[in-house]
């Protein structure tokens, strides 16, 4: 089974990204679970770090994944009430 790093909280989606799954037909699910278990994407090394950082000090933690070509950003919150799926001008 895949290991948890985090709880998610709630998870919500935009309306950005919802009308983009439907269209392009993604399912954000595996994109979920990789956020969940520490696979961060296409971040760089800067967000990576402040993402090993947030896991640890209840930081904000920010996935990037590039499903189809189309950037959609993952957040989890620093209290771990909410995360939610969104594009980047959403963010």
């Amino acid at each position: 089974a895949m290991k948890r790093k985090f709880r998610l909280g709630q998870m919500l989606a935009t309306i950005g990204v919802l009308e983009l799954c439907k269209h392009k037909h993604i399912d954000l699910g595996p994109l979920i679970d990789r956020h969940v278990s520490g696979d961060w994407g296409d971040v760089d090394d800067a967000q990576r770090e402040a993402n090993e950082e947030a896991v640890k000090e209840c930081g904000t933690i920010v996935s990037v994944y590039h499903p189809h070509g189309v950037r959609v950003l993952i957040v989890t919150d620093g209290d771990r009430s909410h995360t939610v799926a969104m594009l980047p001008h959403e963010y």
